[in-house]
């Protein structure tokens, strides 16, 4: 898990880690969910419903994928060198609303 207060540079940071290890084989490829929103941090560890949503968005990404829910695609906003694609509406176990799910990649 990462967090960070700038959802931009979370972004760039998934998309460059996701990048890294399509090139090795012997590591596993990695799926990346991203979420915004206010959470807590206790004990050394993050709690609230941004991180369960983006555990739930994480396991419904496909390996080698980076998907952000529409909320902190609209925070990101439009980065020249960010592809974006709509994966669609989603209802995630523990989340009440469906939530629209966006995917990124590298222009």
């Amino acid at each position: 898990m990462f967090v960070s207060t700038d959802p931009a540079d979370l972004l760039d940071s998934a998309l460059a880690l996701v990048a890294a290890t399509e090139t090795d084989e012997d590591f596993p490829r990695l799926r990346v969910g991203l979420a915004t929103g206010v959470a807590v941090s206790r004990a050394g560890d993050w709690f609230g419903s941004p991180v369960n949503l983006a555990s739930r968005v994480t396991g419904a990404a496909p390996a080698g994928t980076v998907w952000v829910t529409d909320a902190a695609r609209t925070e990101i906003g439009d980065a020249a060198d960010i592809d974006w694609s709509t994966v669609g509406p989603r209802h995630f176990k523990g989340v009440r609303a469906e939530v629209l799910v966006h995917r990124a990649s590298r222009s």
